[in-house]
C-alpha cells in the first residue's frame, strides 16, 4: 500500500512538473516573441488538459501499461472531460 502510494505521488510530482513547464515555456515564448500566439495558446490548453485528465485518475499512474490493457482499470469519470 506505502509503495503504490510513493509511486503515485511521484508520478503526480513528475506531471505537475511537467505542466509548469508547459506554462513556463509558453510565457516564455510570448515574451520573447512580443506577441500571442493563438494556436500554440490552444495547443498547450490541450496538453495541459490531458496531463490533468491523467492526474484524476491515479490507478492508471501506478499500473505498468501492459497490465492497463488486460485489467479491469477504467479511466475515473470525471477524467472524461478533460480528455
Amino acid at each position: 500500500m506505502e509503495d503504490t502510494t510513493a509511486k503515485t505521488r511521484r508520478s503526480s510530482n513528475l506531471i505537475k512538473g511537467f505542466m509548469l513547464l508547459i506554462i513556463i515555456t509558453q510565457v516564455i515564448d510570448s515574451y520573447q516573441n512580443s506577441m500571442v500566439d493563438f494556436g500554440a495558446i490552444a495547443g498547450t490548453i490541450a496538453v495541459l488538459s490531458m496531463l490533468r485528465g491523467l492526474l484524476l485518475s491515479p490507478l492508471i499512474l501506478v499500473t505498468p501499461f501492459k497490465l492497463c490493457l488486460k485489467s479491469q482499470v477504467r479511466i475515473s469519470p470525471g477524467s472524461y472531460k478533460y480528455f
